[in-house]
């Protein structure tokens, strides 16, 4: 086998109106689809039983090929939590920002919780800059403004 390129990452979310207003009313991705998961096609796909569900589909304007999608499951449980950063199975996605302190400063205002301040990392070609925030529901994400020299 031999994969092609990466195709899509999927966000499991609680409410999908209120991801939506986080992922594209203040981070600027953008919604290009939406669509209903039946609980048997959940059941054949993922083994889930009773999982009536709907998947949103986000791009990030300048890496239209990649997707993100949103998927709500209607019947599951709601209480679930997200797994803490360092534990194995915890998962990220990093999305590319540019001047990312200010990015911080905006989201911070307007109330987002990050786990830290930014921080620069040195690389042989520049550095990056990162910083973490959590969604609604706890999911991991990761801001990156990278320079090279």
């Amino acid at each position: 086998m031999k994969v092609k390129a990466l195709d899509h990452i999927a966000v499991t979310v609680s409410d999908t109106q209120r991801s939506l207003d986080f992922y594209c009313g203040l981070l600027g991705l953008k919604q290009v689809e939406q669509h209903q998961l039946a609980a048997e096609d959940v059941k054949k796909a993922n083994a889930i039983e009773n999982a009536r569900g709907q998947s949103t589909r986000l791009i990030a304007p300048e890496t239209p090929g990649i997707l993100i999608d949103l998927l709500e499951f209607f019947e599951l449980p709601k209480n679930s939590e997200a797994v803490a950063p360092g534990v194995v199975g915890a998962t990220h996605f990093a999305l590319s920002v540019e001047n990312l302190q200010e990015a911080y400063e905006t989201l911070k205002a307007k109330g987002v919780k990050f786990d830290a301040e930014p921080v620069t990392f040195p690389l042989d070609t520049g550095s990056v800059t990162v910083v973490f925030l959590s969604d609604p529901d706890g999911n991991s994400i990761e801001l990156v403004d990278q320079t090279s020299h």
